[in-house]
C-alpha cells in the first residue's frame, strides 16, 4: 500500500522535475528578450517625447529640479548613475530616496546571500545529490536545492541561517541610521520649517464644550503646555457639499467623453445622437435618454444645488475637529510626543497633516463610527480574501499542471511529447496570470482600509502596504504553496479510488501531508524562480511606460481624447508607493525563505533588485512625484516586514530540520525567532523616537525661527478650511475646432465670452445652458505656473470667512493685533483693554466669531507668550519644578545634548524676550513700583483664593486667567521634564519666511560624509 503512494508520489516530482528547468529558462530567455525591447523603446523614444518620459524637468520648481538630460539615447544613464542621495533629497523629496534606499539595500543583501548560499549550499547540495541520488531521480535544478538533501549535510544549512540572519540585521542597523539622518535633514529643511503643518496640532474627538476656537483655545490652556500657542481653528460642518461637488464634477467629466467621442470625426458626425441608460442594473431596464440632453440638465441642476448649499452653510456649526499652531516646529513635536495614545477631556491629540493629506469625510469620525467600520472592513477583508482563492486556485493547477497528467489524458500526452511546450507554458502563463491577478487587489485594499476610517491619505498607504504585503504573502505564497500540496494529494487519493485501492492505502498517503509539503514547497521554488525575470521585464516595462502607451493609443483612435484627459497626463504623476513597496516586500519574503532552501532564488532576486533600483531612480527623478511628502514614513513598515520575512525563514527551515533530523534537532533554529524579537526591541529604542519627532538639542532651539503672525493672517484657517468650500467647479471642455458643432447639439443661439484656463485667456461658448471653455492645441498642455500653485499647499486654501464672509482674512491695519494688544496690556492694565475691546469686525480671523472683553483677552497670552530663563522681578507662569533639570534629546548623531540646568518658565510680553524689559515706572514716591529682587509667585492662594501683587506693575485684582492654578486635566508638573524649554532669542518671524542666510542652520553635511546637500 505504501510503496503505492510513494510511486505515484515520486511520478508526480518526476513529472515536475522534468517541466521545471524548461519552464525557468525559457521564462529567462523570454522575459529578458521582452525587457531588452522595452528598454530598447524607451531609449528610441524618450529623446523626442519629453512630456511622457521627463515632465519634471518642465513642472518642478526651480531649485528642485532633476538634472538636465541630454536628448542622446544614452543621454539619461549618466545622471541615474551619477546622481547622489544627498542631492536627491532635495529634488524627488525623502519619501522617493527612502523608497530607493529600501531598494538599494534589499539589493545588497540579496547580493551577499547570493553569493554565500552559491559559494557554500550549491556544492553541498550538488555533492549529496551525486552521491546518494539516483540519476534518473535527480535533474540540475532539483541538484542545487536541498530537496534530497538530508542526515548531518543539513547543519550546513543551519549555519547559513544564522549567518543570512546576522547579515540582514547588520544592513538594517546601517540604513535605518541613514535614514535617521534623511530625516533630520528633512526636519531641518527650510521648506519643512516653514511648514504650517508641521508647527500644529491636530486634535480629534473635540467634545461639544470645546467646539469653538474660543474652546480649542481653552483646552489647550487647561494642559499647562509651556510652549506658546499661535492661532487655532475648529472645523466646521460643510454638509453634502463635498458629495454634491464630486458628483458634479463627474457628470462634467462623463458630458466631455460622450460629446468627445460624438466630435471624433468632425467632417462627419454620427447619423444618431449619443444615448445612455438611467436606472437599470448591469446594463439592464431603466431608461434609455439621449445622453447630452440628460448630462446637460443634470449639470445644471448640480450647479443650482451647490450654489444654494454654499449660501446656506452655517459656519457656526462646528466640526468635532480642530487645529492649534504652535511658534515652532520643535514645540509643536514636544507637544505632540507627550500627548500621544493620551485623552485630556476627551479629545485625542496627534501632528497636524497636509490638506492635501487629509480624508476629510473620515477626520471627523466618532470613535463608535471607525470602530464599526473597522470590524466591516475587517469581515469583507477576510471575505474578499476567501473569494481571491479561487482564482488563484486556478494558477496554482496551471503551475502544477503536470501533477494533472496521471489521470488527464491530453495533459499526459502534451507533456511527453511535447516538453518544450509545456515548459514555455507553465514558465509563463502561471507566474504573468499571478501579476494580472494583484492588479486589482491595491484598489480593494485601499478601498477598505478607506471604509475602515484612515484620516489621511499617508495612513492609509500605510495600511495598504501593511495589509497588502501580508495579502500577498498570505495568499501568493502560503495558499500557493498549500493549494500545490492538496492537488498533490488529490491526485494521489483520485488515482487510488480508480485503482480500487483500499482506506488504508488512502489514509497514508493523506498521512505523508507532512512531508509532502516540505518537497512541494522546495519544488515550487521553480515556479518563483519563473516570477523574478516578470518582475524585472514589468520594471523595464514601467520604464518605456508601455502600457500607458498602449491604453492612450487605443483610447485615441477609438473614443478621442478630452481636453481635460491630455492636461491630465501631460503633468507629472503620482507614485504609488503602497503597491511598489508591497510588491518588493514579496520579493524579499520570497527570497528569505528560499535562500537556504534554493539558493538560486536569492540570486535571481539580486538581478531583479538591481534592474529596480535604477529603473525606479530615474522614474522618480523625470516622471513621477509623491501626493504629500512624510519624510519615508513608510520606511518602518516595510522594515517590520523585512523581519516578518526572517521569521518565516527560520519556520520553514525548522520544518524541514523537523522532518528530516526530528523535531529534537529543529530546537537548534529556535534562538534565531528569540534573536529577531531582540533586535526589533532594540531597534524600537534606539531609533523609533527619533523617526517619528523631531526634538533638537536646547543649542538648536535657540536658532529656531518663531512664526508668530498666523492669527493676524489668518494662515490657519486658510490652510485648513475644508476644501470644498472653495474648490471651483469643473467648466466643460472641448477642442476648439469643434466650436462650429454646437449648434448641432443644442437649439438656440451660441454665445461668444472669453475666459481664463490656469491664468490664460481662452474662448468660451455659451450653449444650452452651460459654458464651454473652448481649447486650442497649444493649450491642451497642463500650465507650470498652475501645478505649482496647486502643489504649493500653503496657498492653495483660502478661508471660510474670506470666501463666504466677504471678509479678509487678516487683522486690522498697522501691524500685528497681537502685538498691539500686548503692548496695550503693558502700558495701560486689563482695565483699559476691556474698556477699549474691539467690536468682531476688527479681531483677527480665529476670534472674529468670539464674544469681545474677557473671553478675547484671556487668549492673548498664548498668541505667544515669551519665555526665558529666571530672572529677579519676573512672576512666575508655571511651578518651579516644572522644567527642572531639563536636558536635550539633542541631535540623533550626538552623543547626548546639552549638559542639565535648572529652568524657570517665567512669562514676558515685550517682543524681543527677556533681551528687552519693560522700563521700570516710578510710582508717587518716584519709586519703581516692579516687583522687588525676590521673585514673586503669581498664584492663587488656595486656602484664601486671594492673589498676590501682579507682575509688571499690574493692578490688584486683575489677574489673568493664564495664572490660574492647574486643571484638572492638565499635564503633571513633570511632564514636559527633559526637554527644551521655549527659545527666549528666538529668530521672530513676521508672516515672511526665513531668508538663506539666517534661521534653520545647514545640516545636510550630516547626511553623507563628505559633502553638503545643495538647498
Amino acid at each position: 500500500m505504501a510503496d503505492a503512494v510513494t510511486e505515484v508520489t515520486e511520478a508526480y516530482i518526476q513529472k515536475l522535475n522534468s517541466v521545471a528547468p524548461g519552464a525557468i529558462w525559457i521564462q529567462l530567455g523570454l522575459m529578458s528578450a521582452v525587457g531588452a525591447g522595452a528598454l530598447g523603446l524607451f531609449v528610441v523614444l524618450r529623446p523626442n517625447n519629453s512630456v511622457i518620459y521627463q515632465p519634471k524637468i518642465k513642472y518642478s520648481e526651480d531649485g528642485k529640479r532633476p538634472p538636465r538630460v541630454e536628448k542622446t539615447p544614452m543621454g539619461w544613464v549618466e545622471p541615474v548613475l551619477k546622481t547622489p542621495e544627498a542631492a536627491l533629497l532635495g529634488t524627488i523629496g525623502c519619501d522617493a530616496v527612502v523608497f530607493l534606499r529600501f531598494i538599494r539595500m534589499c539589493r545588497n543583501i540579496f547580493i551577499a546571500m547570493a553569493a554565500l548560499s552559491c559559494l557554500v549550499l550549491i556544492p553541498i547540495n550538488v555533492v549529496y545529490n551525486l552521491k546518494y541520488v539516483k540519476s534518473e531521480s535527480r535533474t540540475y535544478i532539483t541538484m542545487l536545492t536541498i530537496n534530497a538533501v538530508s542526515g548531518n549535510w543539513l547543519w550546513a544549512h543551519v549555519a547559513i541561517t544564522y549567518i543570512v540572519t546576522f547579515i540582514v540585521f547588520f544592513f538594517l542597523w546601517m540604513n535605518y541610521n541613514e535614514v535617521i539622518k534623511l530625516r533630520w535633514a528633512w526636519f531641518r529643511s527650510e521648506e519643512y520649517q516653514n511648514s504650517l503643518h508641521a508647527r500644529s496640532l491636530l486634535i480629534t474627538q473635540v467634545q461639544k464644550g470645546q467646539k469653538s476656537d474660543q474652546g480649542i483655545a481653552s483646552l489647550l490652556s487647561s494642559l499647562q503646555i509651556p510652549y506658546p500657542t499661535t492661532a487655532v481653528h475648529i472645523g466646521r460642518k460643510v454638509g453634502a457639499l463635498p458629495e454634491l461637488i464630486q458628483a458634479h464634477n463627474d457628470t462634467v467629466r462623463a458630458l466631455e467623453g460622450v460629446l468627445t467621442t460624438y466630435f471624433k470625426n468632425p467632417d462627419k458626425l454620427p447619423s444618431k445622437r449619443p444615448t445612455m441608460r438611467i436606472g437599470g442594473t448591469l446594463g439592464m431596464g431603466g431608461k434609455v435618454v439621449d445622453a447630452i440632453d440628460y448630462l446637460t440638465e443634470k449639470i445644471k441642476r448640480y450647479d443650482e444645488r451647490i450654489e444654494i448649499t454654499r449660501r446656506q452653510i452655517d459656519e457656526r456649526k462646528a466640526e468635532n475637529y480642530g487645529f492649534a499652531s504652535f511658534e515652532s516646529v520643535p514645540y509643536a513635536h514636544i507637544v505632540a510626543k507627550k500627548l500621544e495614545g493620551k485623552r485630556k477631556m476627551g479629545s485625542k491629540f496627534q501632528m497636524a497633516p497636509q490638506p492635501a493629506d487629509i480624508i476629510w469625510e473620515n477626520i471627523g469620525l466618532l470613535d463608535s463610527q471607525r470602530r464599526g467600520n473597522k470590524f466591516m472592513g475587517s469581515i469583507l477583508l477576510v471575505v474578499f480574501c476567501g473569494l481571491y482563492t479561487i482564482p488563484l486556485l486556478g494558477v496554482s493547477i496551471l503551475a502544477n499542471i503536470a501533477a494533472l497528467s496521471a489521470y488527464v489524458g491530453f495533459i499526459n500526452t502534451w507533456t511527453n511529447d511535447y516538453p518544450w511546450l509545456m515548459s514555455a507554458f507553465v514558465g509563463t502563463v502561471p507566474s504573468l496570470l499571478s501579476v494580472l491577478l494583484q492588479l486589482l487587489l491595491p484598489r480593494v485594499i485601499r478601498w477598505i482600509s478607506k471604509g475602515q476610517g484612515a484620516t489621511t491619505h499617508s495612513q492609509n498607504d500605510r495600511q495598504v502596504t501593511a495589509r497588502y504585503s501580508a495579502f500577498l504573502i498570505i495568499t501568493q505564497f502560503f495558499i500557493f504553496s498549500v493549494i500545490g500540496v492538496i492537488v498533490n494529494v488529490i491526485s494521489t487519493v483520485v488515482i487510488d479510488i480508480q485503482g480500487n485501492k483500499s482506506a488504508s492505502t488512502i489514509l497514508a498517503a493523506i498521512k505523508k501531508l507532512p512531508d509532502s509539503l516540505q518537497n512541494t514547497w522546495v519544488i515550487q521554488s521553480s515556479y518563483w524562480l519563473t516570477v523574478f525575470p516578470l518582475r524585472g521585464a514589468s520594471a523595464l516595462f514601467d520604464l518605456a511606460q508601455i502600457v500607458s502607451l498602449i491604453f492612450i493609443w487605443f483610447r485615441t483612435k477609438l473614443f478621442g481624447r478630452t481636453p481635460r484627459e491630455i492636461r491630465e497626463w501631460t503633468k507629472p504623476q503620482e507614485f504609488d508607493y503602497a503597491v511598489f513597496f508591497s510588491n518588493h516586500i514579496l520579493m524579499v519574503v520570497v527570497g528569505f525563505v528560499y535562500t537556504p532552501l534554493a539558493p538560486l532564488v536569492p540570486l535571481f532576486a539580486a538581478c531583479a533588485f538591481a534592474v529596480s533600483i535604477w529603473v525606479y531612480k530615474y522614474q522618480l527623478m523625470y516622471v513621477f512625484v509623491s501626493r504629500v511628502e512624510t519624510g519615508g514614513r513608510l520606511w518602518r513598515v516595510a522594515v517590520n516586514r523585512v523581519l516578518v520575512a526572517l521569521v518565516l525563514m527560520h519556520a520553514l527551515m525548522l520544518l524541514t530540520v523537523g522532518l528530516q533530523l526530528g523535531w529534537y534537532n529543529s530546537i537548534s533554529l529556535v534562538p534565531c525567532a528569540f534573536m529577531v524579537l531582540i533586535f526589533k526591541l532594540v531597534l524600537k529604542n534606539q531609533f523609533d523616537m527619533r523617526f517619528q519627532w523631531f526634538i533638537p538639542s536646547e543649542q538648536e532651539m535657540q536658532e529656531t525661527y518663531l512664526h508668530q503672525a498666523d492669527a493676524r493672517k489668518g494662515r490657519l484657517q486658510k490652510r485648513f478650511g475644508h476644501p470644498s468650500l472653495h474648490d471651483p467647479l469643473f467648466t466643460p471642455m472641448l477642442h476648439k475646432d469643434t466650436q462650429h458643432l454646437l449648434p448641432t447639439i443644442y437649439s438656440g443661439r451660441v454665445g461668444q465670452g472669453h475666459g481664463a484656463v490656469d491664468g490664460k485667456e481662452v474662448t468660451q461658448n455659451i450653449a444650452g445652458g452651460l459654458t464651454f471653455n473652448m481649447l486650442e492645441s497649444h493649450d491642451l498642455a497642463y500650465d507650470r505656473a498652475a501645478y505649482l500653485r496647486q502643489r504649493d499647499e500653503d496657498a492653495m486654501t483660502v478661508s471660510t470667512a474670506a470666501a463666504f464672509a466677504g471678509k479678509e482674512t487678516g487683522g486690522p491695519p498697522g501691524g500685528d493685533y497681537f502685538e498691539q494688544r500686548r503692548q496695550q496690556y503693558l502700558n495701560h492694565g486689563p482695565d483699559f483693554m476691556s474698556r477699549d475691546a474691539q467690536t468682531p469686525d476688527d479681531l483677527p480671523v480665529e476670534l472674529s466669531r468670539m464674544p469681545t472683553g474677557e473671553s478675547t483677552e484671556n487668549l492673548i497670552p498664548t498668541y505667544p507668550p515669551r519665555y526665558g530663563s529666571p530672572q529677579a522681578r519676573h512672576a512666575h507662569n508655571f511651578s518651579q519644578h516644572s522644567f527642572a533639570s531639563t536636558h536635550s534629546f539633542g541631535d540623533p548623531y550626538a552623543q547626548g545634548g546639552a549638559g542639565a540646568q535648572d529652568v524657570e518658565m517665567v512669562q514676558q510680553y515685550s517682543r524681543g524676550g527677556y533681551a528687552q524689559q519693560q522700563a521700570p515706572r516710578p510710582d508717587s514716591r518716584g519709586e519703581d513700583s516692579r516687583p522687588s529682587s525676590r521673585t514673586e509667585q503669581y498664584r492663587p492662594d488656595s486656602r484664601t483664593q486671594t492673589r498676590t501683587p501682579p507682575p509688571f506693575g499690574q493692578p490688584q485684582g486683575q489677574a489673568q486667567r493664564a495664572y490660574q492654578p492647574h486643571h484638572a486635566s492638565s499635564l503633571s508638573q513633570q511632564s514636559f521634564e527633559g526637554y527644551p524649554p521655549p527659545n527666549p532669542n528666538g529668530n521672530t518671524l513676521y508672516g515672511s519666511p526665513p531668508n538663506r542666510q539666517g534661521g534653520i542652520r545647514p545640516t545636510y553635511d550630516r547626511v553623507e560624509s563628505g559633502g553638503r546637500l545643495d538647498e
